[in-house]
């Protein structure tokens, strides 16, 4: 088994249960308090994580090595949340929500790769941009 294999799976079923907690968010709730919320969660369960986990370095030897991308992460995952409860609020079908952003965000991000990072770009590459673009069309129309 790939040593990848195993995180995938995570992000797979975590990512399952984050739409489904996203779409049933109470209707009622300001947003942003029901963030508020989630990220006490996660700061208290980071935090006995980061405690158990054994094989971490110091606090002080990791807040010197914060960079900007933990903090633009912080933000960005903010409106991410946001945008899914408010699509989700508005009527937005849990079956389709999820890829149509994946598959739209695929499609920012491969020029960013190409240009920026110095990533390749093959022929399945390419036949998998189309067909990406292909589903968005499909799942949206």
């Amino acid at each position: 088994m790939p040593t990848y294999l195993w995180p995938l799976i995570l992000t797979i079923f975590a990512n399952m249960l984050y739409q489904l907690s996203a779409r049933n968010v109470a209707h009622g709730i300001d947003p942003f308090f029901s963030l508020i919320i989630t990220y006490g969660v996660a700061l208290i369960g980071s935090v006995i994580m980061f405690m158990v986990s054994g094989n971490h370095q110091t606090i002080a030897a990791n807040a010197h090595q914060i960079n900007w991308a933990s903090v633009t992460m912080g933000l960005a995952i903010i409106f991410v949340e946001f945008g899914y409860m408010m699509s989700y609020k508005s009527g937005a079908p849990i079956g389709t929500t999820a890829i149509t952003v994946n598959a739209a965000m695929t499609l920012l991000l491969i020029p960013i790769g190409l240009l920026f990072l110095g990533e390749s770009f093959t022929v399945r590459n390419a036949i998998g941009f189309v067909l990406a673009v292909i589903s968005l069309y499909l799942l949206n129309s």
